[in-house]
């Protein structure tokens, strides 16, 4: 694959995942294919490439589409709340870029909880609370904080939380991977139309 291919898969995931995160909170529920996705791309640590580090390309079809109606210009937009969510993830990505302590402790958190959940058996549940809890030690005291807006209800549950926290994770780390990448602010307003295009491309594969 080509950088801007690469690019676009990078920000698909980001993608999907600010828009997965907007459906637990508002609904208590999303795609079950796509939060695999998400989850499963956070123990692609030593991954060759973009795509292996993020799954299939069917399996991030909702970001592909989010994608393309956000930046396509055709008055269709993932909404505020996924909006706050992509620049939120953006403007940690960096600051993790830049802390190489917090960078190693996250990569290290999450080779130890994958660690665990080979060698004693983890069940999926346990995994995402042990993900949730790397989230809260290494995530929640960053400014700007996440703050996920949505049904009190949803946001109360426990199991809930954890999944957010999980997606939050994920889409920081597919921003890491964009920047990473080459991507930054100004690529991404010259260069949206091939995004955009690029996306649909994909999408068409799926």
């Amino acid at each position: 694959m080509n950088k801007l291919e690469n690019q676009t898969l990078a920000m698909a995931g980001m993608f999907q995942a600010a828009t997965l995160v907007d459906e637990l909170a508002s609904h208590g529920i999303c795609d079950a294919t796509g939060f695999d996705c998400s989850f499963d791309s956070l123990f692609t640590i030593e991954a060759d490439s973009p795509r292996e580090a993020l799954g299939d390309i069917a399996c991030l079809a909702r970001g592909f589409t989010a994608l393309g109606d956000y930046l396509g210009g055709e008055n269709r937009s993932p909404g505020r709340n996924i909006a706050y969510y992509l620049l939120s993830m953006l403007k940690l990505s960096s600051q993790i870029l830049r802390d190489e302590e917090l960078s190693e402790s996250l990569l290290k958190g999450l080779r130890g909880i994958h660690s665990d959940r080979d060698n004693f058996n983890m069940s999926r549940h346990s995994v995402i609370h042990k993900i949730d809890g790397l989230y809260q030690d290494c995530i929640s005291g960053l400014r700007p904080r996440i703050i996920v807006r949505g049904e009190q209800s949803y946001l109360r549950n426990d199991d809930n939380a954890a999944k957010i926290r999980v997606l939050l994770l994920a889409g920081i780390r597919a921003a890491v991977l964009w920047q990473q990448l080459g991507g930054n602010r100004w690529i991404l307003f010259w260069s949206r139309k091939k995004y955009v295009a690029t996306a649909r491309k994909f999408l068409s594969y799926t």
